[in-house]
């Protein structure tokens, strides 16, 4: 199963799109960005040191 790592407002909303079409089962991590800076969270920043979405595991 995969896990999206969903940063709110970013491109990463296009692997969730995939997958819905594929019909693959995922599931969804989501994130909101920081209210001032509109940067990643610091959550966010320990799976993507950059802070750049998508981030995508696969678990087994």
């Amino acid at each position: 199963m995969l896990t999206i790592h969903h940063l709110g407002m970013s491109q990463s909303e296009r692997i969730v799109w995939l997958c819905e079409e594929l019909d693959l089962p995922y599931q969804l991590q989501r994130y909101e960005r920081r209210r001032i800076t509109r940067l990643a969270p610091s959550e966010y920043l320990a799976l993507h040191p950059m802070g750049l979405p998508p981030a995508v595991n696969s678990m087994g």
